[in-house]
């Protein structure tokens, strides 16, 4: 506060300073006017010395000019000069009041009653050395009064403040620092004031009723924290034995509170999984034995179906070759059928000559008898090629690949034809020769001419056989070409199935190799009860038999 009235003492000196070279240069302006008016250079200076002496030690210099700039009159010292012409020459020019370095210079216009231009200007330098060094003397003497008065004011209010706050403080004080040793239950003193302290006091006592559950709370957070840590211990040793394949294992310790439960439920995981685990070793050795015969199955499974292959190919082979002798069986019945129907053309167009020749025997039967005993001949070799023909038929509808011996039968036949024809020639030989004869051979020839018709109807019926030998012989070919197709497509199968076998076989065999490994990585697990006197692979053995 004293040092703003200092400042505000200051800026109001100031402030007078300025106000005071203003009116003096105001008034030297209206004292100056009729002076330079009449060009009295003597009493402008007199003017100016009597000004400064009025004003001793705060006015430095005056300065007049007159209207065309030239110097009147001057005071004081000259080093001012040329900062008042400045000033007094802007004065005139402007016709107002021209400051400088902040107010303390001032040029004023000289202005004469009954003319509109200045009739020059006055300027002057104040000082305000004599006004700052009062202004000291002030300054120190507030200073001094202030100092005096605050160290009164410190000096009582420090006494009131040791009887009001320190003790206060200090009480409240040795309660925090007991409060910052943990001591909660100590009485806290002023909490039944009414003014600040009482409201710190019963702040502190808040701040150490929370801190006192706070405290609390930690211990219990301590021991939870502790029990969990006891927990945690438990289950770590338990996992890490879990970790190592041993199921068996179990925590006895119980737990304190809300953990028991999991305690319980880490023994009945445990004890799932080690039942869990025991029926996966039996069932892996199930898997293991069922992978065994599966793979011994699918061994003896492939050898079958590779013979069972072979017999197919040589079956079919077989078929192949008897289809082969089918086939040209039917062609040799074919050609034995048409071979039998050449010669039933032939034995009719030779049993229409021997018609002819029977029609022209006839005239000449009546004068030759014997003719007759040359148609017995002809009659008995009908007789026997009949007799041939017919075991040729019947051997040839007994044995169906040896129908191939007709063709035998068939020259027979064509021999017989033959003598027949020979005879035919004795005959007309001796009907030449004589009557007798001939008539023997009319009778003969008659004769010949029916046996040869029932050769005709004979072969006939041989040349009916053979087309029907023939026909079957066809259809057995036939037949025997879809047979020989069915066992090829037979064969293809049967292929294709013994490589599906032996693809079988390699997955039987992998599925053993695998099912062999997944019991050795269940073996690694140790599922026997504490007490059980049996092993666990022993056990998992004994289930899976």
């Amino acid at each position: 506060m004293a040092w703003q009235a200092l400042s505000l003492a200051g800026r109001i000196a100031r402030a007078d300073l300025v106000e005071t070279a203003r009116n003096t240069a105001q008034t030297q302006a209206l004292a100056l006017a009729q002076p330079l008016r009449f060009g009295d250079f003597e009493r402008v200076a007199s003017q100016l010395d009597l000004a400064r002496e009025g004003h001793a030690g705060e006015l430095h210099m005056l300065l007049v000019l007159q209207a065309d700039g030239s110097v009147a009159g001057r005071s004081g010292e000259t080093s001012e000069t040329d900062a008042l012409e400045t000033l007094a020459t802007g004065a005139i020019a402007q016709k107002e009041i021209v400051t400088g370095d902040k107010g303390m210079k001032v040029a004023v216009p000289v202005m004469v009653s009954g003319r509109a231009e200045p009739a020059g200007a006055v300027a002057l330098a104040w000082s305000d050395e004599k006004a700052l060094a009062k202004l000291a003397r002030e300054r120190r003497t507030i200073l001094l009064t202030a100092c005096g008065v605050f160290l009164g004011m410190m000096m009582l209010t420090l006494f009131l403040l040791r009887r009001i706050i320190t003790r206060p403080l200090s009480a409240l004080r040795g309660a925090m620092e007991r409060v910052a040793e943990g001591d909660y239950d100590s009485p806290l003193p002023a909490q039944d004031r009414a003014d600040e302290f009482g409201r710190l006091a019963r702040g502190l006592g808040n701040l150490v009723s929370t801190l006192a559950k706070g405290r609390a709370a930690e211990e219990a957070r301590m021991a939870a924290h502790e029990a969990q840590a006891d927990v945690v211990r438990h289950l770590s040793e338990a996992l890490d034995r879990l970790a190592s394949g041993i199921l068996s294992h179990r925590i006895a310790e119980q737990f304190p509170g809300e953990y028991e439960a999991l305690r319980e439920n880490f023994n009945r995981a445990g004890e799932s999984l080690r039942a869990t685990m025991d029926e996966v070793r039996v069932s892996a050795m199930n898997i293991h034995g069922n992978a065994e015969e599966i793979a011994r199955g699918s061994d003896e499974l492939s050898h079958r179906t590779e013979t069972q292959a072979a017999t197919l190919e040589q079956t079919a082979a077989a078929l192949e070759v008897l289809l082969t002798g089918v086939r040209e069986a039917a062609e040799a019945t074919r050609e034995a059928e048409t071979n039998v129907r050449s010669a039933a053309r032939m034995a009719e167009e030779n049993g229409e000559v021997m018609g002819s020749a029977v029609a022209a025997m006839a005239g000449i039967a009546k004068s030759s008898n014997q003719i007759s005993e040359i148609i017995g001949v002809i009659d008995d070799i009908a007789f026997q090629t009949n007799l041939l023909a017919l075991n040729a038929g019947v051997e040839a509808a007994r044995a169906g690949e040896s129908g191939r011996g007709f063709a035998v039968v068939a020259s027979e036949v064509r021999a017989l034809a033959q003598r027949s024809s020979d005879a035919a020639q004795q005959i007309k030989t001796l009907i030449s020769g004589s009557s007798e004869q001939v008539r023997d051979g009319v009778q003969l020839v008659e004769r010949a001419g029916e046996a040869l018709s029932e050769v005709v109807s004979k072969i006939g019926q041989i040349s009916d056989l053979v087309s029907g030998i023939a026909t079957v012989a066809s259809d057995q070919a036939q037949g025997l070409n879809e047979i020989n197709s069915g066992v090829g497509n037979l064969d293809k199968v049967t292929q294709q199935n013994a490589a599906m076998v032996e693809e079988s076989t390699a997955a039987a065999h992998m599925l053993n190799s695998d099912a062999g490994t997944l019991s050795q990585l269940v073996e690694r697990f140790d599922i026997a009860l504490p007490g059980d006197g049996k092993g666990a692979r022993s056990s998992g053995t004994s289930r899976a038999a």
